[in-house]
């Protein structure tokens, strides 16, 4: 009886709670996730403005020699 328990456990619908716990998780997974890749372009966008403010300065240089 007892196993039969035990499969009906495994094979029913989850609870409401559950299902929002679950959805909360993968929620703050993807919030997470989001944030990283914002951080990321932030600090590409800085590489590359750093890359010209160097590039440009070197090219005036180089003209002007």
């Amino acid at each position: 009886m007892k196993q039969i328990l035990n499969l009906f456990n495994v094979v029913r619908l989850p609870e409401p709670m559950q299902i929002a716990e679950r959805e909360l998780a993968d929620a703050q997974r993807q919030l997470l996730s989001a944030q990283s890749g914002a951080e990321y372009a932030r600090r590409m966008v800085e590489y590359h403005q750093d890359r010209i403010k160097r590039l440009t300065a070197y090219v005036q240089a180089a003209r002007q020699a």
